[in-house]
């Protein structure tokens, strides 16, 4: 819990806007590429051995859980109880990340000749959050503040922009941002929820056209969301539709993506559906979204045999006599 705050610190990276802080502490770390460890020493980029990158935002990164507790890092158990113990998992995830900023990501990654075996993107819930086209980040406020500070914005401007009178004012009038004071959006209508899922399609369709290219395998992970599929009575606490705010995005986008699936609509190779997937037992989410160690460890399991089933891991070398 003392920890916790530190991972939704971040700082400033060019094209993406921004990357997490590099943190040692106890339960929680990043290290000075931005990757979370899986518990112990974190994996190297320049070993030898097959490489596995996972790209997500808060629920991949694991907010509220230790190093040992996230996704990539139960991907990583899973492997090695499968005899992969070559194989390297490397947990990209970043606060507040969505399809847009995982592709970007990985495509500097490459550009700076650092490539995987397999690229793991989970995504749905962070896309439909922010309900805006072109594309913004959970940045795109205070570098839009520090650009309008540089060009000497009127200070009338300026104070109303930050005004509490002027927050009531839009409140009064029906707009439920200002209740939540977050950094998504809402989606206004049925074309916003549209331009999102069709965002997300499309990012999935270039990444795998880029890994068929140069030569790695693209796994996408429709992931688990507490507006869709899921019974939010089973909580220990209940969680009104308020407290959940721009997330709500999802309720609407969730089942449009499902039908546009069955009819054929979206990517599907390399999708791995699991928007229905819940844990057998016991609580699914520690908070409003982020998933409990039982449930990253469900969807670790199956992301790792997703891996193994379609083969996207070179074979095993066996060491000569």
């Amino acid at each position: 819990m003392l920890e916790g705050w530190r991972q939704s610190d971040t700082t400033y990276s060019p094209f993406v806007e921004y990357r997490m802080t590099p943190y040692q502490g106890q339960h929680f770390n990043v290290d000075e590429n931005g990757i979370r460890p899986n518990g112990g020493t974190a994996p190297d980029l320049t070993a030898a051995g097959p490489k596995i990158f996972i790209f997500g935002g808060s629920t991949t990164l694991g907010l509220g859980v230790g190093d040992d507790e996230t996704i990539p890092a139960y991907v990583e158990q899973a492997l090695r109880a499968a005899g992969r113990t070559d194989a390297q998992v490397f947990n990209f995830g970043v606060v507040s990340y969505y399809s847009t900023q995982e592709r970007i990501a990985l495509e500097q990654l490459l550009t700076a000749g650092i490539k995987p075996d397999v690229a793991v993107f989970i995504d749905g819930i962070n896309d439909f959050y922010y309900c805006t086209i072109p594309d913004v980040s959970a940045w795109n406020d205070r570098l839009v503040q520090l650009t309008n500070a540089r060009s000497r914005m009127p200070i009338l401007l300026e104070l109303s922009s930050r005004s509490n009178v002027v927050y009531l004012a839009r409140h009064l009038s029906g707009d439920k941002s200002v209740v939540v004071r977050e950094w998504g959006s809402f989606c206004d209508n049925e074309a916003d929820v549209a331009q999102v899922a069709h965002r997300l399609d499309t990012n999935r369709r270039i990444i795998d056209a880029t890994a068929e290219r140069l030569g790695f395998k693209a796994l996408f992970v429709q992931q688990p969301v507490p507006t869709y599929s899921y019974d939010n009575r089973k909580r220990p606490f209940p969680v009104q539709e308020e407290m959940l705010g721009y997330h709500m995005n999802s309720a609407r986008g969730y089942p449009l993506m499902a039908q546009q699936r069955s009819q054929g609509q979206l990517w599907s190779r390399g999708v791995l559906w699991l928007a229905e997937l819940e844990p057998p037992e016991g609580n699914a989410y520690i908070d409003t979204i982020h998933y409990s160690p039982r449930f990253n460890k469900v969807i670790g399991n199956r992301i790792a045999q997703a891996i193994l089933d379609e083969g996207h891991l070179p074979p095993l070398t066996t060491p000569s006599p």
